[in-house]
């Protein structure tokens, strides 16, 4: 039978196993969200160019 010590280190090893995968799960999915917010203000750029093309046209005719 394992000593007691031995128990203990099994189970803080698994808690840190534990502990990591969540942290890389978390980190996962924060970055996709970010990727999405990006993508988003990435849009906005694109419309927000287009929009000033127009206006600037629009502009140069009067």
């Amino acid at each position: 039978m394992s000593t007691p010590s031995g128990w203990i280190s099994i189970i803080l090893g698994l808690i840190l196993l534990v502990v990591f995968i969540f942290v890389f799960y978390q980190m996962n999915k924060t970055l996709n969200e970010m990727k999405l917010e990006l993508e988003k203000l990435r849009n906005t750029l694109e419309e927000t160019k287009k929009n000033t093309e127009e206006v600037r046209k629009k502009l140069e005719e009067v």
